[in-house]
């Protein structure tokens, strides 16, 4: 397999550096936004904190929606924004997607553009995994996958709980939203349950022994000011669901474990307070010394 390469970069406003990428594990050209704290030179070494988009969405909405840029500004953290497809789910597939490759995004995001921050754009070891939505399930899945490679994680909104009766048909819906046939990323949930458990979080609760694991959810109630989105409402009911099953599996496990679950829909206004929330997390982890 020939190496992840750059086909373009570009300057964006606040210290962002949008890098146009060709993926070998994609099979087509993708791309990552990296946020810069301020005096970021590709010399030094930052701790990084790779944050993941959600389901039917881009990389560029978390930094036009949440307060993202600013934080990462005025922090000495590098935050990395992959793409991760509009229904990719941080998963090496195994057919074609709706783009006509079969998306490695798994080995896109660990195997390729891992270490090419760390050895061009100033990332270090020192790592850690969030995301929303579909993205907090992809933190999730990384740090079960991949123990030790980063200090964190931390799910905001996140599908936490695939096995849990109802999440296959949650996604079948947004699968089909997205023009795509039900089941193709673990396979259908009646014929592959074995995958479905294999990749779900809730079920291997041990695998985050030894690292900071942190859970946001709302409970489908809009608060004062939030806008009405048709079904966002009963879909943050669900994930908080999700997300009391996995803090209880967690902390049964022995699991370090923050929360931070209170009120909200599945929308940017509930997914901006928990990037607010999170931050000060985000420091303690990546920029305080541990033992």
């Amino acid at each position: 397999m020939t190496e992840l390469s750059v086909v373009d970069t570009k300057s964006g406003d606040g210290g962002e550096l949008l890098l146009k990428l060709r993926s070998p594990a994609l099979g087509r050209e993708c791309g990552v936004t990296l946020l810069t704290p301020d005096g970021w030179a590709p010399s030094k070494k930052y701790p990084v904190l790779y944050f993941f988009h959600g389901s039917s969405d881009v990389r560029s909405s978390v930094v036009e929606r949440t307060a993202l840029r600013s934080l990462a500004a005025k922090s000495n953290v590098l935050v990395a924004l992959p793409d991760g497809g509009r229904m990719g789910f941080y998963t090496d597939w195994r057919v074609p997607d709706r783009e006509g490759t079969i998306p490695k995004w798994e080995t896109f995001h660990l195997g390729e553009l891992l270490p090419l921050l760390e050895a061009d754009y100033g990332a270090s070891d020192v790592r850690m995994a969030a995301g929303l939505s579909m993205g907090g399930y992809g933190a999730l899945r990384y740090t079960m996958r991949h123990p030790g490679l980063f200090r964190a994680a931390a799910s905001l909104s996140g599908f936490t709980h695939l096995t849990r009766r109802g999440t296959a048909a949650l996604l079948a819906t947004l699968a089909v939203r997205e023009g795509m046939r039900p089941g193709r990323i673990w396979g259908p949930r009646r014929y592959a349950a074995e995958s479905w458990a294999a990749n779900d979080p809730h079920l291997h609760a041990e695998k985050f022994a030894g690292t900071e694991v942190y859970i946001a959810a709302g409970n489908g109630k809009r608060v004062s000011g939030e806008e009405f989105v048709a079904g966002m409402e009963l879909v943050e009911r669900f994930v908080r669901g999700m997300a009391d099953d996995l803090v209880d599996t967690l902390r049964t496990a022995g699991a370090t474990v923050t929360t931070d679950l209170g009120p909200g829909i599945h929308f940017w206004t509930t997914f901006a307070r928990q990037v607010d929330n999170l931050w000060p997390y985000v420091e303690k982890n990546l920029l305080s010394e541990r033992p």
